[in-house]
Parts: structure tokens; sequence; C-alpha cells
């Protein structure tokens, strides 16, 4: 870092400006982070106003923002059978019929960013140049695979060996690729959970992780223990609330085979700050972790404007106290 600029973030974290527009200090460096939002919570207010929508999280006081799939370059298959757009009516979806270059331009002028898009391994064997492409043209640093469920060690061997091919081409274009955990990874195969065996058998330099820390509660996974266990190698993290304690753990591929189940894990969500994941404890303990993004996110909010303000508002005062 340029003397300069650590000498202006220093005065920047000891006059205490907004953590919403410049992102909150570390206790231990001057170091700035900007709060996103995974934009798959907002799908519907997206399809139905997506420039007023935009603009409103803006308003919010957002500054980073995470597109999910699927997109233009995505196969048929994968748009025709995608249940949030055949539950909810979504139009648009992905970059909501803009062209890369108009999101960038809409960005730009809000003074947003987007460090981040989750694109589904099918979309990335389709046309991942694309992908790429688009990546470059909104300045986003990071492609994610948004799930995997597999159903052996054997699986998530494959999986990890396809993410190190994902890795090494969008490395070469200057982009970082990662894959965004739920709590199927943390299935035990052979006294292995599938995430420790996704980790060895990636190589780091290419492959990294999003750590969901509602999904990890659901999972019965100390998420603090799991990045220090694995340093470097976590560099994103889902700010996701669950409002009360889980009957159960969940750890395999249930919830996603379930529909009942899922509903129930699904409506264990609530507004960040207002349920039980103690989020100020864990980004405390993993403050020189390396994580470099936390983006609020929530899976199908019965009022999600609502949801996207009064979590903004309560991730600040989370953060304030760190």
């Amino acid at each position: 870092m340029k003397r300069r600029t650590f000498i202006r973030n220093s005065a920047t974290a000891a006059a205490g400006v907004s953590l919403l527009n410049t992102g909150f200090v570390s206790r231990r460096a001057a170091i700035s982070r900007d709060i996103g939002i995974q934009l798959y919570t907002m799908s519907k207010p997206l399809s139905d106003d997506f420039t007023g929508t935009i603009k409103r999280l803006a308003d919010f006081g957002y500054k980073n923002l995470e597109f999910a799939g699927p997109y233009y370059f995505s196969p048929e298959e994968e748009i025709k059978n995608n249940p949030l757009i055949t539950m909810m009516g979504l139009s648009g979806y992905g970059y909501y019929d803009k062209t890369p270059k108009e999101i960038r331009m809409m960005l730009d002028d809000l003074g947003l960013k987007s460090s981040s898009a989750h694109i589904s391994d099918a979309s990335l064997k389709h046309n991942i140049d694309e992908a790429i492409n688009a990546a470059k043209i909104i300045g986003q640093k990071y492609i994610l695979s948004p799930i995997f469920i597999g159903q052996s060690a054997d699986d998530y061997k494959a999986a990890a060996e396809l993410y190190n091919k994902f890795g090494e081409r969008c490395k070469a274009d200057g982009i970082h690729y990662g894959y965004h955990t739920h709590s199927q990874e943390f299935a035990v195969y052979d006294g292995v959970t599938a995430f420790d065996i996704l980790v060895k058998n990636s190589d780091p330099d290419l492959v990294s992780f999003e750590l969901d820390l509602f999904w990890a509660a659901v999972a019965g996974v100390d998420p603090v223990k799991l990045i220090q266990k694995n340093p470097g190698r976590i560099k994103l993290l889902h700010i996701k609330e669950m409002a009360q304690k889980m009957e159960r753990v969940y750890n395999t591929n249930e919830p996603f085979m379930n529909m009942e189940i899922a509903s129930k894990i699904f409506k264990n969500q609530t507004i960040i700050g207002e349920g039980i994941i103690d989020f100020k404890t864990i980004i405390s303990k993993v403050d020189n972790a390396g994580i470099d993004h936390l983006i609020i996110e929530s899976d199908f909010p019965e009022e999600p404007m609502k949801f996207a303000e009064q979590s903004a508002v309560n991730l600040k005062k989370i953060l304030s106290g760190i």
C-alpha cells in the first residue's frame, strides 16, 4: 500500500465516517471494506423495477452488489428449469436484460461496484469466456459457483478438479474463482467432510471460498474455527441471519431433497441483527484472515426492501462495535 493511501485510510478510520459508505474499519489495520448485498435477495423487486431497486439499494448505503444468474450466456435449459424464475415469475434475471456495459454505466453513475457474481457450473461449462468477459467489463473480481450437491467423496474430488480448471481459466484474465458453501459440504465421507475434500483437492492459487454463515449454522459448523483452519482460502462471507436455533443439525443433502425441510430452513431466516448469529464475534475473530467482502443475503425474504434497509442499518451497528 502506498504511504499516501495508508495515511488517508488511517485518517478516515480515526474520523469515524459512515461505516456503510466507506466500509467497516478493521480493529487491527486501516483497511476499509464495502458492505454488499447478494441480489438474489432482491429478485422480485429487481424483476419488477431493476433500475429503481438498484437506486434504492444505493440509498440504503450499499456500495457493492453481488449478482446471481442465470445470465444471457447461460444454457437455455438452465433458464427454463430455474426454480426461482418459474416459482416467482421473474423477468430479466441475471443482468436483467442489460448488457455488461450498461450495468457498468449504471453502477458508475450511482457510485456502486460489483465485486462478484454467482455463475452456475453449467453456465461456466457452457460459455466461460463470455462469463469472464462480462465480469471484466462490470469490474467484478470474483466469479463464484453457487452450489454443488455431491453424493460421495469421489463426486467432490471431481468437482474440485473442475473448479481448478475454472480457476485456471479465470486467473488468466485476472479474475478470482471461488465456491459458495451451503450445509451439504459438511457431510462426512470416509471420515472427511466434503468441504475438506474440496479444499484439499483444489489449488489455493486457483480456488477460494465464500462461506455462508447461516448455512454453516444449519450444519452445526463453527465458522471461526473453519476459517482459521483454512488460512487464506475463505475470501468472502455471506452475512445471513438465523431467527432461532434449529431443532437439529442438517449437514447432508437432505434439505435440498425434501421441500418440507427446505421450507422450514428458509423460513428460519430473518433481518440481520435480529436473530441468533453472533456476527460481531465472528467478524472480529477473523479480522486478519484475509476476508475481502461482507455480503448480506436472505433466501426469499417476505419484504425484500424492508430486509435490505434494516439489515444495512443493523450491520452498521454491529460493525461499529468491533
